[in-house]
Protein backbone atom coordinates (compact mmCIF):
# COMPACT_ATOMS: atom_id res chain seq x y z
CA UNK A 1 0.00 0.00 0.00
CA UNK A 2 1.48 3.33 -0.95
CA UNK A 3 0.54 6.88 0.11
CA UNK A 4 1.51 10.28 0.88
CA UNK A 5 1.51 11.32 4.94
CA UNK A 6 -0.72 14.67 4.80
CA UNK A 7 -0.12 17.56 4.22
CA UNK A 8 2.67 15.89 1.68
CA UNK A 9 5.95 17.28 1.28
CA UNK A 10 6.49 19.63 -1.74
CA UNK A 11 8.35 18.49 -4.99
CA UNK A 12 10.37 20.21 -6.99
CA UNK A 13 9.21 20.61 -10.86
CA UNK A 14 10.78 21.47 -13.81
CA UNK A 15 10.48 23.97 -16.07
CA UNK A 16 8.68 23.23 -19.08
CA UNK A 17 11.31 21.33 -21.88
CA UNK A 18 11.50 23.04 -24.64
CA UNK A 19 13.11 19.38 -26.28
CA UNK A 20 11.19 16.51 -27.19
CA UNK A 21 12.06 12.92 -28.29
CA UNK A 22 8.90 11.12 -29.23
CA UNK A 23 7.37 8.25 -30.91
CA UNK A 24 4.32 7.30 -31.40
CA UNK A 25 3.06 3.51 -31.03
CA UNK A 26 0.00 1.17 -31.75
CA UNK A 27 -0.85 -1.75 -29.28
CA UNK A 28 1.37 -3.63 -32.20
CA UNK A 29 4.40 -1.86 -31.44
CA UNK A 30 4.03 -1.53 -27.68
CA UNK A 31 7.03 -3.74 -26.29
CA UNK A 32 9.09 -1.39 -29.02
CA UNK A 33 8.02 1.38 -27.46
CA UNK A 34 8.83 0.40 -24.03
CA UNK A 35 12.91 -0.18 -24.97
CA UNK A 36 13.11 2.65 -27.39
CA UNK A 37 11.57 5.41 -24.52
CA UNK A 38 13.67 3.90 -21.59
CA UNK A 39 16.71 3.78 -23.80
CA UNK A 40 15.92 7.41 -24.31
CA UNK A 41 15.31 8.48 -20.70
CA UNK A 42 18.35 6.62 -19.42
CA UNK A 43 20.86 8.59 -22.05
CA UNK A 44 19.10 12.12 -21.88
CA UNK A 45 19.33 14.52 -19.37
CA UNK A 46 15.98 14.88 -17.37
CA UNK A 47 15.00 18.28 -18.70
CA UNK A 48 14.85 16.45 -22.15
CA UNK A 49 11.02 15.16 -22.36
CA UNK A 50 10.57 11.53 -23.39
CA UNK A 51 7.28 11.30 -24.98
CA UNK A 52 5.46 8.15 -26.51
CA UNK A 53 1.81 9.08 -28.19
CA UNK A 54 -0.33 6.12 -28.51
CA UNK A 55 -4.17 5.02 -27.78
CA UNK A 56 -2.72 1.67 -26.17
CA UNK A 57 -2.62 1.13 -22.53
CA UNK A 58 1.32 1.04 -23.17
CA UNK A 59 4.14 0.15 -20.31
CA UNK A 60 6.88 2.30 -19.95
CA UNK A 61 9.75 3.33 -17.39
CA UNK A 62 9.39 6.26 -14.97
CA UNK A 63 9.70 9.45 -16.38
CA UNK A 64 8.63 8.72 -19.96
CA UNK A 65 5.18 10.57 -20.75
CA UNK A 66 2.30 8.79 -22.07
CA UNK A 67 -0.01 11.08 -24.32
CA UNK A 68 -2.94 10.02 -26.26
CA UNK A 69 -2.97 9.86 -29.59
CA UNK A 70 -6.10 11.83 -30.01
CA UNK A 71 -3.52 14.85 -29.45
CA UNK A 72 -2.09 15.13 -32.02
CA UNK A 73 -3.88 16.76 -34.86
CA UNK A 74 -5.83 14.88 -37.48
CA UNK A 75 -3.94 13.99 -40.45
CA UNK A 76 -6.06 13.52 -44.13
CA UNK A 77 -4.85 10.92 -45.88
CA UNK A 78 -4.58 11.59 -49.34
CA UNK A 79 -6.60 9.16 -51.46
CA UNK A 80 -4.74 9.08 -54.57
CA UNK A 81 -1.59 7.48 -53.64
CA UNK A 82 -2.40 3.91 -53.91
CA UNK A 83 -2.32 1.57 -50.96
CA UNK A 84 0.97 1.54 -48.51
CA UNK A 85 3.87 -1.09 -49.10
CA UNK A 86 2.44 -2.67 -45.64
CA UNK A 87 -0.70 -2.11 -43.96
CA UNK A 88 0.79 -0.21 -40.38
CA UNK A 89 2.04 2.21 -42.44
CA UNK A 90 -1.00 3.90 -42.37
CA UNK A 91 -0.64 4.41 -38.80
CA UNK A 92 2.51 6.55 -39.95
CA UNK A 93 1.00 9.46 -41.20
CA UNK A 94 -0.23 10.92 -37.84
CA UNK A 95 3.49 11.36 -37.55
CA UNK A 96 2.52 14.96 -39.47
CA UNK A 97 0.70 16.32 -36.56
CA UNK A 98 4.01 16.50 -34.62
CA UNK A 99 4.50 19.59 -36.53
CA UNK A 100 1.54 21.08 -34.36
CA UNK A 101 3.47 20.46 -30.47
CA UNK A 102 4.44 24.34 -30.93
CA UNK A 103 5.34 23.95 -26.97
CA UNK A 104 8.36 22.51 -28.01
CA UNK A 105 11.36 24.05 -29.80
CA UNK A 106 12.67 21.17 -31.10
CA UNK A 107 11.49 17.84 -32.16
CA UNK A 108 13.71 14.51 -32.36
CA UNK A 109 10.90 11.89 -33.81
CA UNK A 110 12.15 8.04 -33.81
CA UNK A 111 9.82 4.93 -34.98
CA UNK A 112 8.93 2.52 -31.80
CA UNK A 113 11.48 -0.13 -33.68
CA UNK A 114 14.06 1.85 -32.23
CA UNK A 115 16.71 0.65 -29.52
CA UNK A 116 19.44 3.31 -28.62
CA UNK A 117 22.44 1.37 -27.83
CA UNK A 118 24.89 4.91 -27.06
CA UNK A 119 25.38 8.17 -26.20
CA UNK A 120 22.27 9.81 -28.47
CA UNK A 121 22.08 13.61 -26.94
CA UNK A 122 24.61 14.51 -29.72
CA UNK A 123 21.88 14.46 -32.00
CA UNK A 124 20.83 18.12 -31.21
CA UNK A 125 24.02 18.97 -32.74
CA UNK A 126 21.84 18.42 -35.75
CA UNK A 127 19.08 20.85 -35.46
CA UNK A 128 17.96 22.19 -38.74
CA UNK A 129 16.60 25.77 -39.10
CA UNK A 130 13.00 26.40 -39.23
CA UNK A 131 10.91 25.23 -42.19
CA UNK A 132 13.87 22.02 -43.18
CA UNK A 133 14.56 18.62 -41.43
CA UNK A 134 17.26 16.73 -40.73
CA UNK A 135 17.04 12.95 -41.43
CA UNK A 136 19.34 10.13 -42.61
CA UNK A 137 19.19 8.59 -46.12
CA UNK A 138 17.38 5.60 -46.91
CA UNK A 139 19.36 2.39 -48.13
CA UNK A 140 18.61 1.49 -51.48
CA UNK A 141 20.39 -1.10 -52.55
CA UNK A 142 17.78 -3.08 -53.25
CA UNK A 143 16.63 -0.84 -55.62
CA UNK A 144 19.57 1.48 -56.77
CA UNK A 145 23.62 0.64 -57.66
CA UNK A 146 24.48 4.46 -56.19
CA UNK A 147 23.13 3.85 -52.93
CA UNK A 148 24.30 7.16 -50.66
CA UNK A 149 23.02 5.90 -47.18
CA UNK A 150 26.76 5.55 -45.48
CA UNK A 151 28.15 8.56 -47.97
CA UNK A 152 30.16 11.27 -46.39
CA UNK A 153 28.38 14.28 -47.82
CA UNK A 154 27.52 16.89 -45.42
CA UNK A 155 24.35 20.15 -45.22
CA UNK A 156 21.67 19.71 -47.43
CA UNK A 157 21.08 18.17 -50.61
CA UNK A 158 18.24 16.31 -53.03
CA UNK A 159 18.57 12.97 -51.67
CA UNK A 160 15.67 10.35 -50.45
CA UNK A 161 15.63 9.84 -46.53
CA UNK A 162 13.90 7.25 -44.20
CA UNK A 163 11.23 9.01 -41.71
CA UNK A 164 12.72 6.69 -38.68
CA UNK A 165 14.14 9.83 -37.37
CA UNK A 166 13.28 12.81 -37.76
CA UNK A 167 15.06 16.37 -35.88
CA UNK A 168 13.04 19.31 -36.51
CA UNK A 169 11.46 22.18 -35.27
CA UNK A 170 7.76 22.27 -34.98
CA UNK A 171 5.41 25.23 -36.49
CA UNK A 172 1.99 25.27 -37.04
CA UNK A 173 2.32 27.23 -40.31
CA UNK A 174 4.52 24.66 -41.86
CA UNK A 175 1.66 21.76 -40.81
CA UNK A 176 -0.98 24.06 -42.13
CA UNK A 177 0.88 24.23 -45.40
CA UNK A 178 1.20 19.98 -45.39
CA UNK A 179 -2.61 19.98 -44.80
CA UNK A 180 -3.31 22.06 -47.38
CA UNK A 181 -0.81 20.33 -50.20
CA UNK A 182 -2.09 16.77 -48.41
CA UNK A 183 -6.34 17.94 -49.13
CA UNK A 184 -5.48 19.60 -52.36
CA UNK A 185 -3.98 16.33 -54.10
CA UNK A 186 -1.32 18.07 -55.59
CA UNK A 187 2.31 19.14 -55.13
CA UNK A 188 3.65 21.90 -53.26
CA UNK A 189 4.06 25.22 -54.88
CA UNK A 190 2.96 23.24 -58.30
CA UNK A 191 -0.90 23.17 -58.70
CA UNK A 192 -0.69 21.42 -62.00
CA UNK A 193 0.64 17.97 -60.42
CA UNK A 194 -0.90 15.57 -58.78
CA UNK A 195 0.62 13.65 -55.83
CA UNK A 196 2.10 10.16 -57.30
CA UNK A 197 1.89 6.71 -55.80
CA UNK A 198 2.92 6.80 -52.04
CA UNK A 199 4.00 3.16 -51.02
CA UNK A 200 6.10 4.15 -47.99
CA UNK A 201 3.08 6.41 -47.03
CA UNK A 202 4.21 9.45 -44.91
CA UNK A 203 8.16 9.05 -45.66
CA UNK A 204 7.25 9.62 -49.54
CA UNK A 205 5.56 12.46 -48.66
CA UNK A 206 7.88 14.12 -46.65
CA UNK A 207 10.21 13.70 -49.34
CA UNK A 208 8.27 15.42 -51.72
CA UNK A 209 7.48 18.23 -49.18
CA UNK A 210 11.09 18.73 -47.42
CA UNK A 211 12.86 18.21 -51.16
CA UNK A 212 16.21 19.98 -51.07
CA UNK A 213 15.07 21.46 -47.32
CA UNK A 214 16.82 17.97 -45.94
CA UNK A 215 20.43 18.34 -43.62
CA UNK A 216 22.15 14.69 -43.84
CA UNK A 217 22.51 13.12 -40.26
CA UNK A 218 24.86 10.42 -40.22
CA UNK A 219 23.88 7.17 -40.18
CA UNK A 220 24.39 6.08 -36.86
CA UNK A 221 21.85 7.47 -35.98
CA UNK A 222 19.42 5.46 -37.86
CA UNK A 223 21.48 2.42 -38.43
CA UNK A 224 18.82 0.03 -40.71
CA UNK A 225 19.34 -3.78 -39.28
CA UNK A 226 19.83 -4.80 -43.38
CA UNK A 227 22.29 -1.85 -44.13
CA UNK A 228 24.40 -3.10 -41.58
CA UNK A 229 24.04 -6.76 -43.27
CA UNK A 230 24.89 -5.56 -46.79
CA UNK A 231 28.76 -5.36 -47.41
CA UNK A 232 28.66 -1.96 -48.72
CA UNK A 233 28.34 -0.71 -45.62
CA UNK A 234 29.44 -2.94 -42.74
CA UNK A 235 32.67 -1.33 -42.94
CA UNK A 236 30.94 1.92 -41.73
CA UNK A 237 28.32 0.29 -39.23
CA UNK A 238 28.79 -1.43 -36.17
CA UNK A 239 26.96 -1.50 -32.70
CA UNK A 240 29.75 0.06 -30.84
CA UNK A 241 29.45 3.28 -33.20
CA UNK A 242 25.71 2.92 -33.71
CA UNK A 243 23.52 5.35 -31.49
CA UNK A 244 19.81 4.06 -32.84
CA UNK A 245 19.81 0.54 -34.15
CA UNK A 246 16.15 0.22 -36.28
CA UNK A 247 14.39 -3.05 -37.22
CA UNK A 248 12.95 -2.02 -40.46
CA UNK A 249 13.01 -5.79 -41.55
CA UNK A 250 11.52 -7.74 -38.82
CA UNK A 251 10.39 -7.07 -35.08
CA UNK A 252 12.51 -8.54 -31.98
CA UNK A 253 9.03 -8.93 -30.70
CA UNK A 254 7.54 -10.62 -33.72
CA UNK A 255 6.82 -14.52 -34.34
CA UNK A 256 10.72 -15.41 -35.96
CA UNK A 257 10.56 -16.11 -39.38
CA UNK A 258 13.78 -17.39 -41.53
CA UNK A 259 14.94 -13.53 -42.78
CA UNK A 260 15.20 -12.96 -38.59
CA UNK A 261 17.80 -15.84 -38.71
CA UNK A 262 20.65 -12.73 -40.12
CA UNK A 263 19.62 -10.87 -37.72
CA UNK A 264 19.71 -13.01 -34.31
CA UNK A 265 22.34 -11.33 -32.69
CA UNK A 266 20.82 -7.80 -33.11
CA UNK A 267 17.44 -9.23 -32.10
CA UNK A 268 19.68 -10.63 -28.53
CA UNK A 269 20.85 -6.73 -28.10
CA UNK A 270 16.74 -6.09 -28.24
CA UNK A 271 15.80 -8.83 -25.69
CA UNK A 272 18.55 -7.98 -23.67
CA UNK A 273 17.14 -4.77 -23.38
CA UNK A 274 13.83 -5.58 -22.84
CA UNK A 275 14.59 -7.50 -19.70
CA UNK A 276 16.39 -4.69 -17.96
CA UNK A 277 13.55 -2.35 -18.81
CA UNK A 278 10.80 -4.94 -18.25
CA UNK A 279 12.15 -4.68 -14.78
CA UNK A 280 11.39 -1.04 -14.10
CA UNK A 281 8.04 -0.71 -16.25
CA UNK A 282 4.62 -0.53 -15.67
CA UNK A 283 1.29 -0.22 -16.94
CA UNK A 284 -0.12 3.31 -18.20
CA UNK A 285 -3.97 3.13 -17.71
CA UNK A 286 -6.89 4.82 -19.86
CA UNK A 287 -8.24 5.46 -16.12
CA UNK A 288 -11.85 5.97 -17.43
CA UNK A 289 -11.84 2.01 -18.65
CA UNK A 290 -10.69 0.82 -15.20
CA UNK A 291 -13.20 2.73 -12.86
CA UNK A 292 -15.00 0.33 -10.69
CA UNK A 293 -18.15 2.35 -10.87
CA UNK A 294 -19.15 5.42 -12.09
CA UNK A 295 -20.06 7.62 -8.90
CA UNK A 296 -16.96 6.27 -7.17
CA UNK A 297 -12.83 7.42 -7.40
CA UNK A 298 -12.20 3.65 -7.22
CA UNK A 299 -9.97 2.26 -10.08
CA UNK A 300 -8.38 -1.59 -10.45
CA UNK A 301 -5.62 -2.39 -12.81
CA UNK A 302 -5.11 -5.81 -13.74
CA UNK A 303 -1.45 -6.66 -14.79
CA UNK A 304 -0.41 -3.14 -13.71
CA UNK A 305 3.04 -4.58 -13.39
CA UNK A 306 5.30 -7.27 -14.95
CA UNK A 307 6.78 -10.63 -13.36
CA UNK A 308 9.68 -9.15 -13.82
CA UNK A 309 8.67 -5.86 -11.68
CA UNK A 310 6.86 -8.10 -8.88
CA UNK A 311 10.02 -10.77 -8.81
CA UNK A 312 12.26 -7.49 -7.97
CA UNK A 313 10.18 -6.58 -5.52
CA UNK A 314 9.28 -9.36 -3.99
CA UNK A 315 13.07 -10.34 -3.93
CA UNK A 316 13.43 -6.62 -2.11
CA UNK A 317 10.85 -6.76 0.15
CA UNK A 318 11.99 -10.58 1.38
CA UNK A 319 15.62 -9.79 1.67
CA UNK A 320 18.64 -9.06 3.92
CA UNK A 321 17.82 -5.73 3.81
CA UNK A 322 14.98 -5.39 5.20
CA UNK A 323 14.12 -9.15 7.00
CA UNK A 324 14.68 -7.20 10.38
CA UNK A 325 12.38 -5.08 9.98
CA UNK A 326 8.95 -6.99 9.70
CA UNK A 327 6.75 -6.99 12.29
CA UNK A 328 4.49 -9.90 13.37
CA UNK A 329 0.99 -9.15 14.04
CA UNK A 330 -1.72 -11.48 15.24
CA UNK A 331 -3.18 -11.89 11.70
CA UNK A 332 -0.52 -10.33 9.38
CA UNK A 333 3.11 -9.37 9.16
CA UNK A 334 3.82 -5.50 8.81
CA UNK A 335 6.45 -3.69 6.74
CA UNK A 336 6.51 -0.37 7.23
CA UNK A 337 8.44 1.59 4.68
CA UNK A 338 9.11 5.42 4.70
CA UNK A 339 8.59 6.12 8.38
CA UNK A 340 6.29 6.39 11.28
CA UNK A 341 3.23 8.59 10.93
CA UNK A 342 1.98 10.47 14.26
CA UNK A 343 -0.23 12.80 15.45
CA UNK A 344 2.15 15.13 16.47
CA UNK A 345 4.86 14.66 13.28
CA UNK A 346 5.90 12.03 10.97
CA UNK A 347 9.04 10.21 11.59
CA UNK A 348 10.44 10.38 7.95
CA UNK A 349 13.07 8.45 6.21
CA UNK A 350 13.23 7.86 2.16
CA UNK A 351 11.64 4.83 0.54
CA UNK A 352 13.74 2.41 -0.80
CA UNK A 353 14.64 3.05 -4.66
CA UNK A 354 12.75 0.61 -6.30
CA UNK A 355 9.80 1.26 -4.25
CA UNK A 356 10.19 4.78 -4.66
CA UNK A 357 10.84 4.59 -8.71
CA UNK A 358 7.47 2.99 -8.28
CA UNK A 359 5.99 5.64 -6.68
CA UNK A 360 6.94 7.95 -9.33
CA UNK A 361 5.62 5.85 -12.14
CA UNK A 362 2.49 5.87 -10.27
CA UNK A 363 2.05 10.27 -10.90
CA UNK A 364 3.93 9.23 -14.55
CA UNK A 365 0.44 7.00 -15.07
CA UNK A 366 -1.79 9.62 -13.88
CA UNK A 367 -2.61 7.30 -10.85
CA UNK A 368 -1.79 9.43 -7.64
CA UNK A 369 -1.62 13.15 -7.92
CA UNK A 370 1.65 13.42 -5.82
CA UNK A 371 4.48 10.98 -5.55
CA UNK A 372 3.63 8.34 -2.36
CA UNK A 373 6.43 8.95 0.36
CA UNK A 374 5.17 5.86 2.56
CA UNK A 375 4.64 2.01 1.96
CA UNK A 376 3.15 -0.61 3.95
CA UNK A 377 3.33 -4.17 3.24
CA UNK A 378 0.92 -6.60 4.78
CA UNK A 379 1.87 -10.24 4.35
CA UNK A 380 -1.36 -12.74 4.66
CA UNK A 381 -0.40 -16.19 5.21
CA UNK A 382 -3.77 -18.49 4.37
CA UNK A 383 -6.05 -18.20 6.71
CA UNK A 384 -5.24 -14.64 7.70
CA UNK A 385 -6.90 -11.41 7.06
CA UNK A 386 -7.66 -7.81 8.14
CA UNK A 387 -10.55 -6.32 9.54
CA UNK A 388 -12.87 -3.78 8.29
CA UNK A 389 -11.11 -0.58 8.92
CA UNK A 390 -10.32 2.99 7.11
CA UNK A 391 -6.90 4.20 7.06
CA UNK A 392 -7.67 7.91 8.71
CA UNK A 393 -6.91 11.28 8.36
CA UNK A 394 -3.12 10.99 8.97
CA UNK A 395 -2.70 10.69 5.12
CA UNK A 396 -3.78 12.25 1.96
CA UNK A 397 -7.08 10.31 0.71
CA UNK A 398 -6.14 8.43 -2.05
CA UNK A 399 -3.83 5.19 -1.68
CA UNK A 400 -2.62 2.74 -4.50
CA UNK A 401 -2.80 -1.23 -3.49
CA UNK A 402 -0.09 -3.50 -5.20
CA UNK A 403 -1.20 -7.29 -4.92
CA UNK A 404 2.26 -9.32 -5.40
CA UNK A 405 2.19 -13.07 -5.37
CA UNK A 406 -1.20 -14.24 -4.46
CA UNK A 407 -4.94 -12.88 -5.02
CA UNK A 408 -6.60 -11.21 -2.13
CA UNK A 409 -10.43 -10.83 -1.87
CA UNK A 410 -11.31 -7.22 -0.69
CA UNK A 411 -14.52 -5.95 0.62
CA UNK A 412 -15.61 -2.40 0.60
CA UNK A 413 -18.62 -1.12 2.76
CA UNK A 414 -20.23 2.34 3.17
CA UNK A 415 -20.61 3.91 6.59
CA UNK A 416 -23.47 6.26 5.79
CA UNK A 417 -25.85 4.27 3.73
CA UNK A 418 -28.73 6.79 4.33
CA UNK A 419 -26.47 10.12 3.46
CA UNK A 420 -25.29 8.59 0.36
CA UNK A 421 -27.67 6.98 -1.08
CA UNK A 422 -26.10 7.07 -4.96
CA UNK A 423 -22.99 5.43 -3.57
CA UNK A 424 -22.80 1.42 -3.76
CA UNK A 425 -23.32 0.28 -0.27
CA UNK A 426 -21.09 -2.23 -0.65
CA UNK A 427 -18.47 -3.94 -2.89
CA UNK A 428 -16.03 -7.19 -3.75
CA UNK A 429 -13.11 -6.89 -5.48
CA UNK A 430 -10.73 -9.67 -6.49
CA UNK A 431 -7.21 -8.24 -6.47
CA UNK A 432 -4.87 -10.43 -9.40
CA UNK A 433 -1.37 -10.71 -7.83
CA UNK A 434 0.36 -7.49 -9.97
CA UNK A 435 -2.85 -5.68 -9.66
CA UNK A 436 -3.17 -2.21 -8.93
CA UNK A 437 -6.12 -1.01 -6.93
CA UNK A 438 -6.28 3.40 -6.30
CA UNK A 439 -8.59 5.08 -3.57
CA UNK A 440 -9.38 8.47 -4.04
CA UNK A 441 -11.32 10.66 -1.92
CA UNK A 442 -15.07 9.36 -1.46
CA UNK A 443 -13.98 5.87 -1.81
CA UNK A 444 -10.71 6.41 0.72
CA UNK A 445 -13.09 8.69 3.03
CA UNK A 446 -16.40 6.88 3.20
CA UNK A 447 -15.54 3.05 3.08
CA UNK A 448 -13.87 0.82 5.06
CA UNK A 449 -12.39 -1.77 3.96
CA UNK A 450 -11.48 -5.42 4.44
CA UNK A 451 -9.74 -8.99 3.84
CA UNK A 452 -11.74 -11.89 5.05
CA UNK A 453 -9.35 -14.38 7.14
CA UNK A 454 -10.18 -17.70 5.05
CA UNK A 455 -8.22 -20.01 3.16
CA UNK A 456 -10.09 -19.97 -0.14
CA UNK A 457 -11.14 -16.52 -1.68
CA UNK A 458 -14.71 -17.54 -2.86
CA UNK A 459 -16.24 -14.20 -4.94
CA UNK A 460 -20.28 -13.66 -5.44
CA UNK A 461 -20.17 -15.76 -8.90
CA UNK A 462 -18.19 -18.62 -7.11
CA UNK A 463 -15.28 -18.19 -8.26
CA UNK A 464 -12.52 -19.67 -5.73
CA UNK A 465 -8.99 -18.50 -5.61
Amino acid sequence: MARSRSPSRPSARSAQPSVAFVTLASAEYGPGALVLTAGLRRRLPLDVEVIAFSEAELSLVPGVTLRALSELPDVPVPAGVGEPLMANFSFCWRKLGLWALTEYDIIVYMDSDILILNEVESLLEFVPSRGMLAAVPACECWRSESCNYTAQEAGGGDFYFNAGVLVFRPSASIFSEMIAWLKDHHQHGAVSEVLPPMPFAEQDFLNQFFRKKVRRLPPIFNSLQHAMRNPKHQADLNTSTCVALHYVMGKPWAPKTLLEEDFADFHALWHEARQEFAARACARPAWPLRQVHEELPLFLVRDYISREVEGSLVSLIYGDFLKDRWIQLRNRALLCLGGVPHPEGAICEDLPVEIAELGRGLVDAGGMSSVPDQCLINQYLPGQGIDAHSDGPRFESEVAILTLEGPALMYFGLVEKKIYPSLPPRLELLLEPRSLLVLKREAYELYVHRIDHVTVDVTQTGVRR
